[in-house]
């Protein structure tokens, strides 16, 4: 069995490449991405609209509310539902995106770490508020010294993640890491890699991208998640990704607009080298160049080739 991957960072034109795979071959597209799972979040997760969706239909997105929380395991208990239906219909599964943790847990096995709950995240929110985030990770060398060699004491977020995981099943979150980091799967893989030699074209994509989010009404999307959803907040998931998160933090103060689309714009490449790095330590990686306008009938030649050994 096989499935193909389509993996690189935002803006590098991910979703253009499915289509035309999409087009040239028999495959059903599955979104591998952790802002697109979320409803109402649209324009800054760059979801495809609806009249690409009806051509190109998607699996895994618009599933859950932005208030709501979406875990490693429980994508790749979807996409596995997802590509079995795939299956069925004895076409390819496609799966596109950037979010590298999940494309991970496709191949290797994952731990089965307990999913937060909203009254342990309001137990240690409360604790932050009450204490500060010293207090937290001074508890968190207590609990568990051996994740604090990888945790930072200024991340916010692991540390609470970490408390929360102890809180839940009263094991630290170290003793969940998987020992066997051997590929674990039935299926065969192609895995595509778009990523650029001159990584300023990039740079100047992401920049154009921001501009035209917040031209077909970014700012004004998240302010209606704030209205429609009074219990959104900063610590959601949600609001954490990359956009939202900038301009959640603006809402109810007075925006300049460029400076704004700058922050964001930083946020982005900022993520952008993130996923870059991630897939510079992927094993099988087919790299193309984003920019590259002879990309496609290469990629078509290597989709070929990959589909006719053992079909």
């Amino acid at each position: 069995m096989k499935k193909i991957f389509i993996i690189g960072p935002t803006a590098s034109g991910k979703t253009e490449l499915a289509k035309f795979i999409f087009d040239n071959f028999k495959t059903e597209i599955i979104s591998v991405d952790s802002a697109q799972v979320y409803q109402d979040m649209n324009i800054g997760s760059a979801k495809p609209n609806s009249s690409e969706l009806n051509s190109y239909p998607h699996y895994l997105i618009d599933l859950i509310k932005p208030t709501e929380n979406y875990s490693v395991s429980q994508f790749k208990k979807d996409e596995s539902e997802a590509s079995s239906n795939i299956l069925k219909n004895k076409n390819v599964p496609l799966l596109v995106g950037g979010t590298m943790l999940y494309f991970n847990a496709l191949e290797y096995p994952i731990d089965d770490m307990p999913a937060s709950s909203d009254a342990v995240r309001k137990k240690v929110l409360e604790e932050l508020d009450k204490f500060g985030l010293n207090y937290l990770y001074g508890k968190l060398i207590k609990i568990d010294p051996e994740c604090t060699s990888v945790i930072k004491p200024t991340d916010k977020q692991r540390v609470m993640r970490a408390l929360e995981v102890y809180y839940l099943s009263g094991k630290p979150i170290s003793t969940f890491q998987t020992k066997n980091k051997a590929p674990q799967s039935e299926f065969n893989f192609l895995k595509i890699g778009l990523m650029p030699q001159d990584r300023s074209k990039l740079h100047k994509k992401i920049e154009i991208r921001t501009r035209e989010m917040i031209n077909k009404g970014f700012l004004e999307e998240v302010r209606e998640l704030v209205e429609k959803y009074p219990d959104l907040n900063a610590d959601h998931n949600s609001m954490r990704c990359v956009g939202y998160r900038q301009i959640f933090n603006s809402v109810g103060q007075k925006v300049d607009t460029k400076e704004l689309i700058e922050t964001i714009t930083i946020a982005t490449r900022q993520l952008a080298k993130r996923q870059l790095t991630w897939m510079r330590g992927m094993s099988g990686l087919k790299i193309f160049d984003p920019f590259d306008l002879n990309k496609e009938s290469v990629i078509k030649e290597t989709v070929e080739s990959f589909l006719k050994v053992n079909p």
